[in-house]
């Protein structure tokens, strides 16, 4: 069995493309199923580890830094076109794209990490194990600073682009509207997308808006 705390990096076909990184407990094997690897040519793939969220703040720290480390190492090799970030892979992909100003094309993201494993129905039973030991917001708050995709979206490219699911019943309205408001202060309004879709649609619906947008860079 994987460690939680473990990523996995996956190659592509084409060194000069984007770089993904996946939702939350979803493997490589079921985003080609489902589409979310939308682009015919990309360089490299991350799976997230399990641990990106988990009721120990200092873990959920650490598993995201691994992810972000490594994938900075790639990038100080060779700079991608655009990062790609699917839900919660919006985390590292958005992190990046300010340290590297580099392109982002944001699915489905929240503001807040903190927040969101206190608010988003998805990290319920994660909360529910934090409490039961004793976490507070406030340990979540301390352990995920520099941590929060809000931190550095105005460093990103302005060429950057969100699609925001409106009835996305996992990312909480508070956080989806303090994103693109933050996000709006960066790129264009028209670079943000307003999916009238739930968090799985917009994942579904991704595909199709990868390529559409790849079409007008």
């Amino acid at each position: 069995m994987a460690r939680a705390d473990r990523f996995r990096r996956i190659v592509g076909n084409d060194p000069n493309g984007a770089i993904y990184f996946l939702p939350w407990r979803t493997s490589f094997k079921t985003a080609l199923n489902f589409g979310l690897v939308g682009l015919r040519q990309w360089r490299l793939c991350y799976e997230l580890p399990a641990a990106v969220v988990a009721a120990e703040p200092d873990v959920c720290a650490r598993a995201n830094r691994a992810v972000i480390e490594d994938a900075a190492d790639q990038i100080e090799r060779r700079r991608p076109p655009v990062l790609v970030g699917l839900s919660m892979g919006s985390v590292p992909a958005t992190l990046l794209a300010g340290r590297y100003r580099t392109p982002l094309w944001s699915f489905a993201s929240a503001d807040r990490g903190d927040l969101m494993i206190w608010q988003s129905p998805a990290a319920r039973p994660v909360r529910r194990e934090a409490e039961a030991a004793g976490v507070t917001l406030g340990d979540f708050t301390r352990a995920l600073h520099g941590l929060h995709p809000i931190e550095w979206l105005d460093r990103i490219d302005p060429a950057s682009r969100f699609s925001v699911g409106s009835f996305d019943r996992y990312v909480p309205r508070a956080r989806r509207r303090a994103l693109v408001k933050r996000a709006a202060a960066t790129v264009p309004i028209d670079n943000v997308v307003f999916e009238p879709l739930g968090h799985f649609g917009v994942m579904a619906l991704s595909r199709w808006r990868q390529n559409q947008w790849l079409r007008q860079a």
